[in-house]
């Protein structure tokens, strides 16, 4: 029989599987399903936000949600997470593994809600600090707890340095970032690609309109457009325009080119053509970063 600690670094292999796929973003309903691991099915959250699945001792998950009463949740600049307890009672046994949590240094799985009730998994967290009168803890994730055995006593491990603690949550600040920004923009676009409707989320991306360098390439979904691959990197490389009008333009001598059926069915015979829009007016793509983003293309 599995122990708590084979089944936890299982869940963690399991959301590490998949991260390739789905860019660490999990839709709510497959993590309350949860997973089967030798025979036993695992949920890894629950309608509470600090989850323990049938038998654990310590919580697998917690989870911030976008509409919960806890807004103290927040990573902050030091690149720790404040996480508030449940309700007022510090006795509270969800409360209480926390601290177990701690004590243990049993490191868990983090929830972050997007929008539409998907989360961005984030993980390993462990606990560093208890903070009874403020009603919370604070956690960070912990690269040295990525690559773990079932036989591992989590109190041996050597915990990394503050700056790697740190360094470790700017990251995946900024993957979070980048992850809700395709789904939103993703989303929009009722998950197909707005210039060649390709509805396969798998090969789809959220391209920025003026790019996430520039300081004004702000991800939110007027500064992006769902686009395939092949339509993604036409756009980065000025082969593909798209004016303030929502007219798609191919590069001249792409136009004059002669090749097979994917440069004329994929580029040449969309010139002229119109992109597929949002169903929501304040979700199109703004004219006037489209207007910029134009001018660059033709003077490619």
């Amino acid at each position: 029989m599995l122990t708590e600690t084979a089944i936890r670094l299982a869940v963690f292999e399991w959301l590490k599987s998949r991260e390739p796929w789905n860019n660490g973003i999990f839709p709510g309903r497959e993590l309350n399903e949860g997973i089967q691991i030798e025979g036993r099915r695992i949920t890894l959250k629950g309608q509470t936000g600090i989850w323990f699945p049938a038998g654990f001792s310590v919580p697998l998950s917690i989870t911030t949600s976008n509409k919960g009463p806890y807004k103290l949740d927040e990573i902050g600049d030091d690149g720790l997470l404040t996480y508030a307890y449940r309700g007022t009672d510090p006795d509270h046994r969800d409360n209480r593994g926390l601290r177990e949590a701690m004590r243990s240094r049993t490191p868990f799985i983090y929830f972050k809600e997007l929008e539409g009730h998907k989360y961005q998994a984030i993980w390993p967290v462990i606990i560093i600090d208890d903070i009874s009168s403020r009603l919370c803890v604070r956690a960070a994730i912990d690269p040295a707890y990525r690559d773990l055995r079932p036989d591992v006593e989590f109190t041996n491990i050597t915990e990394s340095p503050l700056d790697v603690r740190r360094y470790a949550w700017s990251q995946t600040r900024q993957r979070l970032h980048q992850s809700a920004f395709r789904e939103m923009v993703i989303t929009a676009y009722d998950s197909r690609c707005s210039i060649c409707r390709l509805n396969h989320p798998e090969l789809l991306d959220a391209a920025h309109i003026i790019p996430d360098t520039d300081e004004r390439g702000t991800p939110v979904i007027p500064n992006g457009l769902s686009l395939c691959k092949i339509h993604h990197a036409a756009y980065d490389k000025n082969i593909l325009g798209i004016d303030a009008d929502y007219r798609v333009h191919i590069r001249e001598d792409i136009l004059l080119e002669r090749d097979g059926p994917m440069l004329r069915h994929g580029l040449q015979e969309l010139d002229g053509s119109s992109i597929n829009l949002p169903h929501k007016t304040g979700d199109r793509p703004d004219p006037d970063r489209l207007d910029e983003r134009y001018r660059i293309f033709i003077s490619a």
